[in-house]
């Protein structure tokens, strides 16, 4: 097992992929998730990916949703890519300012309402951090 095999399976054990998604999609829409070296791209249906030439990446409906969209969220939530474990927008909201979230967002490469939602959640956050306090 490589460094990078051995790290995903650190992060999935520890918690580290315990996103509170609570049924949002919103990474799911026109993303660009790509395969890992360290993952086996034949589990999934891929495609190239548009900003990586050589890369693979998930495939998407005509929509530009993800193929493993479905009406009531991932269908591969248990065998989904690295790169879908990580996706916090919390994450995204606390390390990008919203010029560069819009300047992302012009450009095609990011939603602006995942980076929205991220500052909703960490506010909701805080906002219990603050009620359980004395």
């Amino acid at each position: 097992m490589n460094d990078m095999a051995l790290a995903h399976l650190y992060r999935r054990e520890s918690g580290v992929y315990d996103v509170p998604c609570n049924g949002c999609t919103l990474c799911c829409h026109n993303d660009a998730i790509r395969i890992l070296p360290h993952e086996d791209a034949s589990k999934w249906q891929t495609e190239p990916h548009d900003r990586m030439p050589g890369a693979r990446m998930l495939a998407h409906k005509p929509n530009g949703d993800c193929v493993y969209l479905g009406e009531h969220g991932c269908t591969i939530q248990h065998d989904k890519p690295q790169q879908c474990r990580e996706m916090d927008c919390r994450n995204i909201a606390q390390a990008i300012s919203y010029t560069q979230a819009r300047k992302l967002a012009a450009d095609g490469r990011m939603r602006i309402e995942i980076w929205r939602r991220g500052k909703e959640l960490l506010a909701q956050a805080k906002e219990n951090n603050d009620a359980d306090r004395p």
